[in-house]
C-alpha cells in the first residue's frame, strides 16, 4: 500500500512525523504530491489547541502547490502532471 508522510498535532503543542495510506480522490476531487505548505495563522491555532470544535489527531497545513497525482472520477480540465494550489 502506498503512504505519504505528515506531521500531525497529537494534542497541543505535541506533533508527531507518521506514515499515512493513500487513498483515492473522491468524485470531482484530484490528489496532489504537495511540493509547498504554507501556515497560517488558523495552523498555529491548531497546533496550540485553540481552535475550537477542530478534532485531533490532525494535520495542519492547508495552503498547499503541488503535482495532480490522481484525479476523482468526473474531473475535467485537470490532468495528472499539472501543477495546482489550494487553500
Amino acid at each position: 500500500m502506498a503512504t505519504y508522510r505528515a506531521v500531525q498535532v497529537t494534542s497541543p503543542g505535541k506533533m508527531e512525523l507518521v506514515q499515512r495510506p493513500l487513498i483515492d480522490p473522491p468524485t470531482g476531487r484530484v490528489r496532489l504530491r504537495v511540493e509547498a505548505c504554507g501556515i497560517c495563522h488558523t495552523d498555529s491555532f491548531t497546533v496550540d489547541g485553540l481552535m475550537p470544535g477542530i478534532g485531533l489527531p490532525r494535520v495542519p497545513g492547508h495552503e498547499v502547490v503541488g503535482t495532480i497525482e490522481a484525479l476523482g472520477g468526473g474531473v475535467k480540465g485537470w490532468k495528472i502532471g499539472q501543477r495546482a494550489g489550494g487553500c
